[in-house]
């Protein structure tokens, strides 16, 4: 989940977003991330989802956009799709973004952190860091990182290569898992991309951190993914066969 924001992501009015919240139309899918070897499913990202009244898709960064503005609302909206997706995970490893800012916003002066002790319940959770966007971003992550690596909970770097997105070495290095963002593969046929992706993945393995590809959409992009020697991959080309949604 990229912070990123576009015209069409700004367009849900505060009286639209205080009518989904209190529906609560709001829920979560399990998206696969399945392990090359075996080609089986290792464990579930947990993704945000919103609906309109007609039952379509809103998307979930324009009702994170409008949220922006109201940190306490963020807080609680996150707290509950927190809640929902570690009580309604399948078995295995589970992924759960978190963003830096909302991390920070439950922080307390007593150091107990409510988010903290969430995700601590539960085994095999991966806690995935957005990537940073700026200085201020890098300094909130790392500070977050530590924080759960203090507990024991899974680290994953996530949107590594998105558009905008800054690489943040100290974060790095606390990191069990990188994952790549989709749209390395709008540069698939550029050798400086695939370089700097072969050596990414090269430190990664150097480092004893786990890779994950995003964006595998295609029985091709497939074939390259395990051809690239990635660890695993992820993407709607394994929908069909592990998709679990709960609205």
């Amino acid at each position: 989940m990229t912070k990123t924001s576009s015209p069409a992501h700004r367009m849900l009015s505060p009286a639209s977003l205080i009518e989904l919240l209190h529906s609560r139309r709001f829920g979560v899918e399990y998206q696969p991330i399945v392990q090359v070897k075996s080609g089986e499913a290792f464990g579930y990202e947990a993704l945000a989802r919103f609906y309109a009244a007609d039952g379509g898709a809103v998307p979930p960064q324009t009702v994170f956009d409008a949220l922006e503005s109201h940190p306490l609302a963020l807080y609680q909206v996150e707290h509950l799709l927190k809640r929902m997706q570690l009580d309604e995970a399948p078995s295995g490893e589970l992924f759960i973004n978190l963003d830096p800012d909302t991390f920070h916003l439950g922080a307390s002066d007593s150091g107990e952190h409510a988010l903290v002790e969430m995700m601590s319940e539960r085994p095999n959770v991966t806690v995935e860091i957005i990537e940073n966007a700026s200085f201020c971003d890098a300094e909130k992550s790392l500070a977050m990182a530590s924080t759960f690596a203090e507990r024991n909970v899974g680290l994953a770097l996530d949107d590594i290569g998105a558009p905008a997105s800054m690489l943040s070495l100290p974060v790095l290095l606390h990191m069990d898992y990188l994952k790549f963002d989709r749209h390395w593969w709008d540069h698939w046929q550029s050798p400086g991309y695939r370089k700097l992706l072969a050596t990414l993945m090269r430190f990664a393995r150097d480092h004893g951190q786990s890779t994950i590809l995003e964006g595998v959409e295609t029985a091709e992009q497939w074939t390259e993914a395990v051809a690239l020697g990635v660890d695993y991959v992820q993407g709607y080309f394994f929908r069909e066969c592990f998709h679990t949604v709960h609205p």
